[in-house]
């Protein structure tokens, strides 16, 4: 998982500093954050149960799977605990939160880092790889909590940002390779592949995206990129997660090149609808980040309320609401859930509680910049809602009668075929719940012996 965009501010909150300015955004992030906690945590429950029942996955569909509702179960973790550390909690408390959050972060990056070699074309080739590779994306995240526990939180040690490259890497050479494949060995399953990738860089760079002419036009909210302020982070650090955004840009930027080319050429993908967006905003964002005279990340405390508004409107709705949605379009649209008569009812419930809970919060964000009465509110939430539904109705029903498939008419080359079984498959949900728990205790520590406050302490100094 990616760290939060406004995660500078809640630093800069228990620093006490231009508290009352920021108090009202800081409420709305809150907000924000527990309702992605809900529409995480509601992913990947549903999902997982939905994805244990599916017997016809092949191994690596299966091992992808589990991991990304696990993944999104975590990632609620996250949200929750960001929310608390962003209500203002008195005393120390907010170190627990913040390391939980941290913790649960690891276990979305290795994840990340996991489906990609997997998914949807597997990198590792034999059982002996898969065990190195899953082996590895394991360790790191333990490797990581471990310097937590250590008193090395966010050092250079941990490599915050390295998934991103891993992330532009793998599937940007997966999209590439099958979107710009010979136009004899073109199919539906290599659109479908190169969509497929597409998606899931957008689902984890996509917030990335909209700093896109920063980066270009060497902008300083871009270059002078400090998340969470010196008294947390080393110029190490903060050089490693801008090189990870900057290779992140460089992928989205080649995508995006790839699909106007490929579109002006008569072969349009899907795809085209889902990135640009992003790189359109980017350029709104351009003219409202440049607005401060030092604008680090965009929410640096002397920056303006417009500023954070549109951090909000569009970083955090990336974070929360939007990579839920693209999760689930890809379980439902790619056949990674078995859809029948006994599962169509759960599944239809997953998607009806994303729908409705995204649709009341994006209103509850708008209700809070624009003044609108009680009654207009009611009114139009019923609306939406009711919108909502019926756009539910009928996209779950073109989803689920009409899902792509992405082995269809390729070489088996690509698809080796291991002997995976699903008892070992399923240990993964207990090497997850057994992360957690240490995370737990981890987290404890580090709020008994004010580890964080140490660190915050020494490097102001």
């Amino acid at each position: 998982m990616i760290l939060e965009i406004y995660l500078f501010d809640i630093v800069k909150t228990w620093q006490k500093l231009h508290f009352n300015q920021q108090f009202n955004l800081n409420v709305d992030e809150q907000n924000l954050l527990f309702i992605g906690a809900i529409l995480s945590i509601a992913l990947g429950g549903l999902s997982l149960r939905l994805v244990r029942q599916n017997s016809k996955l092949p191994w690596n569909e299966a091992i992808a799977a589990h991991i990304l509702c696990l993944m999104f179960i975590t990632k609620g973790i996250q949200n929750a605990a960001f929310g608390y550390v962003n209500s203002g909690s008195e005393g120390d408390v907010w170190q627990f939160w913040f390391q939980l959050a941290f913790a649960m972060d690891y276990i979305f990056e290795s994840s990340i880092m996991a489906i990609a070699l997997l998914y949807p074309v597997p990198l590792l080739r034999n059982l002996k790889q898969v065990k190195i590779g899953l082996g590895f994306v394991v360790f790191f995240a333990l490797f990581r909590l471990t310097l937590d526990a250590m008193g090395f939180n966010l050092s250079a040690f941990a490599l915050f940002g390295f998934f991103y490259f891993a992330t532009a890497i793998i599937w940007g050479s997966v999209y590439i390779r099958f979107r710009l494949i010979p136009k004899e060995q073109q199919n539906q399953s290599t659109q479908n592949i190169s969509l497929l990738s597409g998606l899931f860089t957008t689902l984890v760079l996509g917030h990335i995206w909209m700093w896109w002419p920063g980066f270009i036009l060497q902008s300083e909210y871009f270059y002078f990129l400090d998340p969470f302020g010196q008294t947390l982070t080393t110029t190490t650090w903060d050089y490693i997660w801008g090189a990870g955004y900057a290779i992140g840009i460089a992928a989205g930027l080649t995508i995006i090149s790839v699909e106007i080319y490929q579109a002006v050429r008569g072969n349009l993908n899907h795809l085209l609808y889902v990135v640009s967006p992003y790189f359109v905003l980017g350029v709104i964002g351009f003219l409202i980040y440049s607005q401060g005279s030092d604008a680090g990340f965009a929410v640096k405390s002397n920056t303006g309320e417009n500023v954070q508004l549109w951090s909000t409107f569009t970083t955090g709705l990336h974070f929360t609401i939007i990579r839920p949605l693209i999760a689930m379009y890809i379980l439902l649209k790619f056949n990674l859930l078995d859809i029948n008569e006994k599962t169509k009812p759960m599944a239809k419930t997953m998607s009806i509680v994303l729908i409705v809970v995204a649709t009341s919060a994006i209103l509850e964000l708008v209700q809070s910049i624009i003044p609108i009465n009680q009654m207009i509110s009611a009114a139009l939430l019923g609306i939406l809602i009711a919108l909502g539904l019926g756009w539910e109705e009928k996209s779950f029903q073109t989803l689920v009668s009409n899902p792509s498939h992405i082995r269809r008419d390729l070489d088996s080359k690509w698809f080796p075929d291991l002997k995976i079984s699903r008892k070992h498959i399923s240990r993964i949900e207990i090497a997850c719940l057994l992360y957690c728990l240490i995370s737990l205790l981890v987290s404890f520590i580090v709020w008994e012996f004010d580890i964080i406050l140490e660190i915050m302490s020494e490097r102001s100094a």
